[in-house]
């Protein structure tokens, strides 16, 4: 069975904070707060912020998710349609946060020089492809460590332990 994540690309430049991502003046995980929230923080975005069913893909530079260690900003951002992200460099905290979660977070030298917002993409997790469908290119992603790749596969530490029978 393939591993692949559809969605539309959705931009970020280099050192995007968490407290961008998920502002403490929306801090709820309820879904509507969250849709009008995140995409309303995002510059361009504000006129989606009531039609976010379409699946995305975060795509950004350098040190995407820095700042505080919040979980809940990856849980706002599967909320408001993330299925994947994409980038050059991640947060370590964000990046443990996203597998942890079941998001898969994958590095991509040039990541956000790869798509225009709103392109679509579809990244191969198995092959290890990012593929522009909207500008027919294709580029390489790095691996996930195999730990991650099989926690992200389960949907996240709690269901990965639990199928080892270690969380009940």
């Amino acid at each position: 069975m393939s591993w692949i994540v559809r969605g539309s690309a959705l931009l970020f430049g280099d050192d995007v904070n968490t407290d961008l991502l998920h502002p403490s003046y929306f801090y709820s995980l309820d879904d509507k707060t969250v849709r009008s929230g995140f995409l309303g923080a995002v510059p361009g975005r504000e006129d989606e912020a009531e039609s976010t069913d379409e699946p995305r893909i975060v795509v950004a530079g350098e040190n995407f998710g820095c700042g505080s260690s919040r979980e809940t900003t990856l849980r706002a951002l599967a909320m408001a349609g993330v299925q994947a992200v994409v980038a050059s460099s991640f947060g370590r905290i964000f990046f443990r946060n996203a597998c942890s979660l079941g998001i898969p977070a994958v590095t991509c030298s040039g990541a956000n020089a790869f798509a225009d917002d709103r392109d679509a993409l579809e990244l191969d997790l198995d092959g290890l492809f990012l593929r522009n469908r909207t500008q027919g290119a294709e580029t390489r992603v790095d691996a996930i460590d195999p730990f991650w790749s099989a926690v992200v596969r389960a949907g996240g530490l709690i269901l990965f332990l639990r199928s080892r029978g270690e969380g009940r």
